[in-house]
């Protein structure tokens, strides 16, 4: 029971965060009005989504738990509450936790990158970086960084040598590593063996 709520939570957070990242790219593409303000409501629906499904898994394993002859031993007055909320911390919490702060700490790096080379950004792509590390997650946000990277290089090589442009700004690199990270990101991190960075 336990395994398929889990998969349903999964599901949920994957079509939610598909929807947020699909709105993104819409509101990219057609460079609507105010677009930082729209990006940062997409910022705080993905973070209130992480923290809401968070917060309902911790109630279902208490709930789960409390219902099993057995595992009742591993909750109050059996065991100090103090040993569920370190085993739901460390199964719901520390994954979001983490993906949240390399996400935060992603976009301070972008926010100075800004000052220092503002060409490299249109109005509202540091927010646009930080939703995309956020849907990536950890520990996809270890595939995502260096793909941005990449496309970076790779949109700039095309728009010199065909568009004639001498600057390419990183809302399409965001997009396209978070899209690649987003859909192949799971296989990715079995094939490069990084499994272990999983919570």
């Amino acid at each position: 029971m336990l395994k398929e709520l889990n998969n349903i939570y999964n599901l949920s957070q994957l079509i939610i965060f598909g929807i947020i990242f699909l709105t993104s790219f819409y509101f990219y593409y057609f460079k609507k009005n105010n677009f930082g303000v729209l990006i940062n409501k997409l910022i705080v629906a993905a973070l209130s989504l992480s923290a809401i499904l968070a917060v309902i898994k911790t109630i279902n394993q208490y709930y789960v738990w409390s219902a099993n002859g057995l595992s009742q031993l591993f909750l109050p007055p059996h065991q100090s509450i103090k040993y569920f909320i370190f085993y739901a911390f460390s199964r719901f919490w520390l994954g979001v936790l983490i993906g949240a702060g390399v996400s935060f700490l992603f976009y301070l790096f972008l926010k100075f990158l800004e000052k220092r080379q503002s060409r490299f950004f249109i109005e509202g792509e540091t927010g646009l970086g930080f939703l995309a590390a956020l849907i990536s997650g950890w520990p996809n946000f270890v595939i995502f960084l260096p793909l941005v990277f990449v496309f970076t290089v790779l949109i700039a090589i095309y728009r010199r040598l065909v568009l004639k442009e001498s600057y390419t700004t990183l809302g399409y690199p965001f997009l396209l590593a978070a899209f690649v990270v987003f859909v192949f990101g799971n296989k990715i991190i079995e094939i490069l063996n990084l499994v272990v960075l999983r919570i």
